[in-house]
């Protein structure tokens, strides 16, 4: 016996439910299932609502006949065609109960496609069959199949250049002789349609130079798919400039397929102001204090002043940002500061100017470059006192891990060379060369528990003049918040150094860190699971030759972590493992984003 119907969206939701509702949820209903294994028992009552227990034979009848609806569309969505499942009240006392009847599960007949008007090309009508072998002959004939294969077919047809395609009546042949679900898909893939020129909506807002360089479609050329437009949303979100996104197609000229995107934007306010503060027994109270100038000549641009004052450091930093200026996803960066930076190695007080072009993070493979120039003084130290530089940075950086602030899963690798020349009280070129690695990995039943490692190692060569000549804040150091928790900041270097501070120059020529951390998250009973607890490990060792790399010093802890949305707040409590004299017993520190 063969059946003409459509999927029902009755059967189409409850497999979406069965499918997507999370294990631990039960509803709490008073239904009694029957005559099923346990795995479907527990996919059934995923799907029933809260009821209190029945009190009348009405109530029991009526709760009965509810779980038995729903339990007969879970058995349609899943292919199970010739099941029932029968509704029973009692009335002494007054229970619901169903009786499950599975029967055998159908599987998926051969599949057919047809077109509303006009078929699409070749290569969109290829797109589609390779959807629909998602749900191929032969496999269970559940419903969500034949959705997810209809939804992939759509898209198909939207990524070869189809924008107003749909899918339209769908239909399926149940054969209950052969025990077979054969589809029929149909679908409307409309005009295709060409990209033309972004144009802005309120006008205004940007310039047409930046809207062109933000276009990553070449104008009237390319086909339209939703990834091109989806991309433009998250480069346009990302400068800033603007709350909300949105991209829509204008209507074609008559005898073109060529459609403008129109960019729906909300612009954000002209001005920020942003506060942020931190602490550490090693470092001391830190306060740091922004204003910001959004879009202020219509490129999505920045205009940024920022002070930091601390037990440390002390700064001001002025910052202009033109976001896509070298390219999409290519930032230029120019800044000026003004610096004091008081170190247990040495004080230096200096200004800087700086050029670079920052790939974005959202890139998994990005090249930064840039030059800067800095003029410094240093006191309370040996060596240099004056120092003229001219450095340049080529960075490359591998990024698979989504969210730096946060990271769950995925890898970090970054290389990069610093060629500098130096003059003032002494002439000197040297090259600095950085590499650091970090990894990330969830596990858990529920990924509650993430180890994260990273590594880190670094190396001066002189190219031209003394080593010792090197002025002291481009040498290498370990120690701090950053590098190994529980030591103060930049206190680790060679201890033939640390013991001749007034003769040489502190610091050493390379640098070894490691970091270790398990991080937990509680469930949700523990601040809506934005609570977390962590320990770590830490190991660094600065020095002037290699084969004094392996002699670090660790430091351990623990810490706590609260999600704040955008980054988690981090309190760590370390102790140093290898306590020299002057360190401290213990070290704690107060800031947000995690360590690494």
């Amino acid at each position: 016996m063969r059946a003409l119907t459509k999927l029902s969206a009755a059967a189409c939701a409850a497999a979406g439910l069965a499918l997507a509702t999370p294990a631990p949820a039960h509803a709490a209903s008073p239904v009694v299932l029957e005559g099923a294994d346990d795995d479907t028992r527990d996919a059934i009552e995923r799907l029933l609502p809260d009821r209190d227990a029945p009190e009348t034979l009405f109530d029991a009848e009526r709760i009965a006949e509810e779980a038995a609806a729903r339990a007969l569309a879970w058995l349609r969505a899943e292919g199970y065609y010739q099941g029932a499942a029968e509704a029973v009240a009692e009335d002494n006392p007054p229970r619901a109960r169903v009786r499950l009847t599975l029967g055998p599960r159908f599987r998926l007949g051969p599949s057919f496609v047809d077109y509303d008007g006009e078929a699409p090309v070749a290569t969109a009508r290829g797109a589609v069959a390779e959807a629909i072998k998602t749900a191929p002959m032969g496999a269970p004939a559940r419903a969500a199949s034949v959705l997810g294969a209809e939804a992939s077919a759509v898209a198909g047809l939207q990524n070869n250049g189809y924008p107003e395609a749909e899918a339209g009546e769908r239909r399926v042949v149940v054969d209950h002789a052969d025990q077979t679900m054969a589809p029929s898909y149909r679908f409307d893939a409309g005009q295709r349609a060409r990209l033309g020129v972004l144009v802005s909506d309120p006008a205004g807002l940007f310039r047409p130079g930046f809207l062109a360089r933000v276009t990553n479609w070449r104008e009237g050329e390319d086909f339209f798919a939703p990834e091109r437009l989806s991309q433009l949303r998250r480069d346009i979100s990302a400068t800033g400039a603007v709350t909300r996104v949105a991209t829509r197609l204008a209507p074609a000229e008559p005898g073109s397929d060529v459609r403008n995107v129109i960019l729906e934007v909300e612009p954000a306010p002209r001005n920020a102001y942003e506060f942020g503060a931190g602490y550490s027994t090693t470092e001391g109270v830190g306060v740091e204090a922004a204003w910001s100038r959004r879009n202020y000549t219509r490129r999505g641009d920045t205009l940024r002043m920022e002070a930091q004052l601390s037990e440390l450091a002390q700064d001001l930093t002025a910052e202009i940002t033109r976001p896509h200026a070298a390219g999409i996803g290519r930032t230029v960066r120019l800044t000026g500061a003004i610096r004091r930076e008081d170190t247990e190695p040495y004080t230096r007080e200096g200004v800087s100017i700086a050029a670079a072009v920052e790939s974005a993070e959202r890139l998994e493979l990005g090249l930064s470059y840039g030059l800067s120039l800095s003029a410094d003084r240093y006191t309370e130290t040996a060596g240099v006192r004056d120092a003229i530089v001219l450095s340049g940075f080529g960075e490359l950086r591998r990024d698979t891990t989504g969210n730096p602030l946060d990271a769950r899963d995925g890898d970090i690798l970054v290389a990069r060379l610093e060629p500098s020349v130096s003059a003032g009280d002494a002439s000197i070129g040297f090259v600095r060369a950085i590499a650091e690695a970090r990894t990330y990995d969830t596990r858990g039943e529920n990924d509650d528990i993430t180890f994260a490692a990273r590594a880190r190692a670094g190396w001066l060569t002189v190219v031209s003049g003394s080593d010792e000549d090197v002025p002291p804040d481009r040498r290498f150091y370990a120690g701090g918040g950053g590098s190994v928790r529980g030591y103060e900041y930049n206190s680790i270097y060679p201890e033939e150094r640390v013991r001749l501070a007034n003769t040489v120059t502190p610091g050493g020529q390379g640098v070894l860190e490691t970091s270790l951390e398990a991080r937990y998250r509680f469930g949700d009973d523990f601040f809506d699971g934005n609570l977390g607890a962590v320990a770590f490990l830490d190991g660094g060792s600065a020095f002037d030759e290699w084969g004094d790399a392996t002699d670090f010093r660790w430091g351990a802890g623990v810490g706590a972590r609260y999600n704040l949305g955008f980054a988690p707040l981090r309190i760590d409590l370390a102790l140093p493992l290898d306590k020299r004299d002057g360190d401290p017993d213990y070290a704690l520190y107060v800031s947000l984003g995690q360590a690494f």
